[in-house]
């Protein structure tokens, strides 16, 4: 029998039936983990001698209860795996931390980062936007942001790659709160419809650990992603709500200096960080499942996601529209039955040829405009117009199933504001 001390009993819990001991497991980056390994009575009797076993706590089942400031490890008889964060928040400077966010956000986009973090620490079951950190550049502080986040909450934070979320095995992920992905680049529809149904997720999901059998688990976790494959890194449709998508310019562009030890300035601030959160006022109070309203975060680099997700016949509505409206400027609305734009774009060759399953499909799905009920509205006819015919022909009262396209929407969704948007981006981020 092996004479080490019977304090070892600390190291060991019994949940139901089963023991485990309770050790830091190194991932493949060499960071350590903090893990319950299931062991035998037998091993721990071998190691330790009978008598530890009535020394070790016993639990009924387990929990995820995440908390910060009311942390409790045991609740109802039931063990707590959401881990105890070690800062303990103190009064002091916080610069280092507030002219990285500056950086990284944009001075527009500093008070919805302080809020989120806000939320993140105080109420950390609040569902929040997933955050994409974007840009072709390297060496512009989008890993340092997500070593920033997992030195906060520790082991209720996990870097992952892409490849860990396409595995059918989440365990690792599933009972962070943080889940920070690096070299974001995810094509596969499946595995973003899952990112997005698990980010407004309330109640109870499967985790699934190899080799072992499937269980439920409350999920409170929160996406963070950074990509250097800029405007690509998701699959992002158009109206999207649930992301909050950000280009991060160079150090070196924004004329700041390149700190090599800016993680280790940013650690030795937490506790002060974490102290200001505790005693600032939410700036955007809570609209909706993601607590921020969408237009805080909706940024212009998440409108060119918008505009890249655009199919053929989306964006050849867009551009007939915008003549439209050109043609007809003292409108604010403009509306069309689906003959009438197949007439429009067809003759006005906007398109090759005529599909009203997917021109159904463009409007509805992608421009998310849904038809109005059949009724008596104008049709006006830029075809007619153009060809400088009478105004009673471009000018046609019709009773029709329509659908009625805002001015200010094409605008805001038209492919012709790329490049506005990029203008914007740059401004920003320069």
């Amino acid at each position: 029998m092996s004479n080490k001390s019977e304090t070892n009993s600390a190291d060991y819990i019994r949940v139901g039936d089963d023991y485990y001991k309770i050790t830091f497991k190194p991932d493949r980056k060499g960071n350590l983990h903090r893990v319950l390994a299931k062991r035998s009575k037998t091993t721990i009797t071998d190691d330790y001698g009978r008598r530890i076993l009535s020394k070790i706590d016993s639990y009924e089942d387990f929990v995820i209860v995440p908390s910060h400031t009311n942390y409790q490890q045991e609740i109802h008889q039931h063990y707590n795996q959401y881990f105890q964060i070690s800062h303990v928040p103190k009064k002091g400077s916080v610069d280092t931390i507030i002219n990285f966010l500056s950086h990284i956000f944009g001075e527009q986009y500093l008070d919805f980062i302080l809020d989120y973090f806000q939320i993140l620490y105080l109420n950390p079951n609040q569902n929040l936007p997933c955050i994409l950190l974007e840009s072709k550049e390297r060496n512009t502080g989008k890993s340092t942001f997500g070593y920033f986040i997992e030195k906060i909450f520790q082991f209720n934070a996990v870097a992952l790659g892409s490849d860990d979320l396409t595995s059918s095995f989440n365990s690792v992920w599933i009972g962070k709160l943080a889940i920070v992905v690096d070299e974001t680049s995810l094509e596969e529809k499946t595995v973003m419809e899952t990112i997005k149904r698990l980010s407004t997720e309330k109640g109870r999901v499967l985790s699934n650990a190899k080799g072992k059998d499937k269980t439920d688990v409350e999920f409170f976790g929160k996406f963070i992603f950074a990509s250097n494959d800029e405007g690509k890194a998701l699959p992002i449709q158009r109206g999207e709500q649930r992301f909050a998508v950000f280009k991060v310019p160079t150090f070196a562009s924004t004329g700041k200096i390149d700190n090599p030890d800016i993680l280790d300035d940013l650690v030795a601030e937490i506790p002060a960080f974490l102290y200001s959160l505790q005693n600032r006022e939410l700036v955007h109070l809570y609209k909706g499942r993601m607590h921020f309203a969408p237009e805080v975060y909706h940024t212009p680099q998440l409108e060119l996601y918008f505009e890249g997700s655009l199919g053929y016949f989306a964006k050849s509505i867009l551009s007939f529209l915008e003549d439209a409206f050109a043609m007809f400027p003292e409108e604010e609305t403009l509306s069309y039955s689906l003959s009438n734009l197949i007439f429009e774009l067809v003759s006005g060759s906007y398109i090759k040829f005529a599909d009203k399953p997917k021109l159904k499909k463009a409007i509805e799905d992608e421009l998310e405009i849904l038809p109005e009920r059949k009724g008596r509205y104008v049709f006006y006819s830029y075809k007619s117009a153009e060809n400088n015919e009478d105004l009673g022909l471009h000018m046609v009262y019709q009773n029709n199933v329509y659908y009625k396209f805002s001015k200010s929407i094409v605008k805001a969704q038209s492919l012709n504001s790329t490049n506005v948007f990029t203008e914007k981006v740059e401004q920003m981020a320069f």
